[in-house]
This record gives C-alpha cells, structure tokens and sequence, in this order.
C-alpha cells in the first residue's frame, strides 16, 4: 500500500476530540511572508530611523506646491494692514502658508508657532511688534542681534503679506509655549474697522 502523501497525515495531538491534518502553506504564500519580513528591514532604517521622507514630508511638500499655484491666482498684494488683515481670513491662503512657515520658521519657532529658540507667536506679548505691518517689517529685514534672519530677499511682496497674515493668524490660537517675551499688545482690528469692503473680489 502507498504511503499516504505527507500533508494528508494527521498530527498525533487531539484537542477536543478534534485532529488536524498536517496542510503546509502554499510555497508562494510563504516567500511572500518571507520576503515582507526582509523588506521590514530596510524599511524601518531607511524610513523610521535614516533620512527616508514621511508622510508628513509628503503632505508639506503638496502644501508647499499648493503654495505656489496658490500665489499665482493673488496677483501682485501690497503690504498695508488692510491687505494683511484680509489675507488673515483667507482660509485657503492660512493653509498653504501653514506649510511655508513650518519650512522657514519652525526651526526657532516651533511649527505650531509656540516658540523655541524665537519667541511664542500665539501669546498677546510681542517685542517688535505693535501692528500688522510691523510683523511684516521684522520678516523683511530681520532682527541680526537675536538670531532672526532678513527673509526680504527671499520672499515676494505678496509672499511677504501672504506670510504675516499667517504670523498673525496664529494669535488667534493661544498656545501654552514659550513664555510670554515683550510688551502685551492690544488685539488686532477686525477686517472691517481697517476700512476692507468685505464683498472685495466678489
């Protein structure tokens, strides 16, 4: 009598009255099994422990290439409080610039703009600052002796505005960050009190 082919043989254990048969795995299952467990490797050093992008890089890099399609369609904007306060409710615009100031700014003020080596950016208390435009002024030409680079041969005009609106939106979301630096400031004016006709580019 032939014997019987191996993955037809029944394991000698019983659980419950139950016995298995002894069924192998396909041969392809297997190496594929196998060959996921070698790429984990070379994943995990590359993208979790090397220089491999994120996902998050990924996403910064689409906010980023959103960011310059986006400028396109603003035309030339001038860089006046009206403008700056306009810009700041411009929900399309706050989020493409979310990714432009992780990129330039997050490095000394964290990128949610609580602040690290620079100051917080969320809190009422600001040492250059007193208005909208101010902001806009300390982006262009920097403050040297604390370690804030001049960004105005970097930035557009419209970049320039684009970028304080956003500086400034963020006051509007208090974090508990860095602790407060500078002289509190009074809120800014809403967008109507700066003489904006609401319905512009309707």
């Amino acid at each position: 009598m032939a014997e019987e082919p191996y993955h037809d043989k029944l394991f000698d254990h019983e659980y419950d009255g139950i016995r298995e048969y002894d069924n192998p795995m396909p041969a392809w299952w297997v190496w594929m099994f196998v060959l996921s467990a070698l790429f984990a490797f070379p994943y995990v050093l590359w993208y979790h422990i090397g220089n491999g992008p994120s996902i998050l890089d990924a996403l910064e890099a689409e906010q980023a290439a959103y960011a310059e399609k986006l400028l396109a369609t603003y035309g030339d904007l001038s860089v006046d409080e009206p403008t700056i306060l306009r810009m700041m409710e411009d929900e399309n615009a706050m989020l493409a610039m979310k990714g432009l100031f992780k990129g330039k700014c997050s490095q000394c003020h964290l990128a949610d703009g609580s602040g690290s080596v620079g100051p917080n950016l969320t809190d009422d208390h600001w040492k250059n600052v007193k208005g909208v435009t101010d902001i806009a002024e300390v982006i262009r030409t920097g403050i040297t002796t604390k370690g804030m680079p001049a960004w105005g041969d970097q930035f557009t005009e419209t970049q320039l505005v684009l970028v304080s609106s956003y500086v400034a939106h963020l006051r509007e979301n208090p974090l508990p960050g860095k602790a407060p630096e500078g002289d509190p400031i009074p809120a800014w004016p809403a967008a109507s009190a700066a003489g904006i006709d609401e319905n512009a580019g309707e």
